[in-house]
């Protein structure tokens, strides 16, 4: 029998802070997307480091963060019951949209996981992935992907919402 575990990660916050670049003259931004989490059952999830990057006029029309090796990636830890079997989903893609409503930022998420907190030993997950929980019971989760919209960005706050599946399975 299967349960359904749905988190919502109201990744709340994607503040774009704009500032003057003294040096080179140009418009610099700061991101930072916080998340938390609604656990249903007995799994838990903990949201261990927000996403965090910087973002200026010389910046190319979209950044990348890669969740295998990038450390501005979010964590999220999973603990559940040991050696269990769930299957993690979630949307691709979320519109990050700005407190004025005239802007909007596109952001293609890509995740990695690993029984240990090593990131750089993370397997890139696909869009329904099963994964085993670790012998303690626990899956690290790194979120990672691409920030598309970035030509005319408006420094101030954007906000999203990321929702994660996590579903046991046999």
């Amino acid at each position: 029998m299967t349960n359904l575990l749905k988190y919502i990660l109201a990744t709340s916050f994607l503040t774009v802070l704009g500032a003057q670049a003294q040096s080179l003259g140009s418009q610099k931004a700061v991101a930072r997307i916080t998340a938390t989490a609604t656990v249903v059952g007995n799994v838990d999830l903990i949201v261990k480091n927000d996403l965090e990057f910087e973002v200026s006029s010389l910046s190319p029309t979209e950044l990348t963060l890669n969740p295998q090796t990038d450390p501005r990636c979010g964590e999220i830890e999973i603990i559940g019951s040991p050696n269990s079997m769930v299957r993690v989903t979630s949307e691709k893609e979320s519109v990050l949209r700005h407190e004025s409503g005239d802007s909007r930022l596109f952001f293609t998420y890509n995740f990695s996981g690993n029984t240990d907190e090593i990131q750089a030993e993370s397997a890139l997950l696909t869009q329904t992935n099963r994964i085993m929980l670790g012998e303690n019971g626990i899956y690290y989760l790194w979120v990672g992907g691409q920030l598309s919209g970035l030509e005319d960005i408006m420094p101030g706050n954007y906000t999203m919402v990321l929702t994660i599946d996590v579903e046991y399975v046999q």
